[in-house]
């Protein structure tokens, strides 16, 4: 029979493994290639939409990305 303190034992590692692959993927989600290939994704859906809101939005994130990033993408025509 398992005692108490070991099922306890278990069910705070399960958590605190849990926990720890929580945060890395959400840190994995915010580093510049994933940002850019969101930004990227988004840009095509704009492409088909023609959405003006779509491309304001695309456009901050296209400026933040290049200033959080250190890269170059060029910001959208929005006409």
């Amino acid at each position: 029979m398992v005692s108490t303190f070991v099922k306890r034992a278990i069910i705070i590692g399960l958590a605190g493994i849990a926990a720890i692959l929580v945060l890395y993927v959400v840190d994995v989600s915010n580093t510049c290639p994933i940002k850019q290939i969101n930004v990227l994704n988004d840009m095509k859906k704009y492409d088909t939409t023609k959405n003006p809101e779509l491309c304001d939005d695309i456009n901050n994130r296209i400026i933040q990305l290049n200033n959080q990033c250190g890269i170059e993408m060029e910001i959208l025509d929005c006409g």
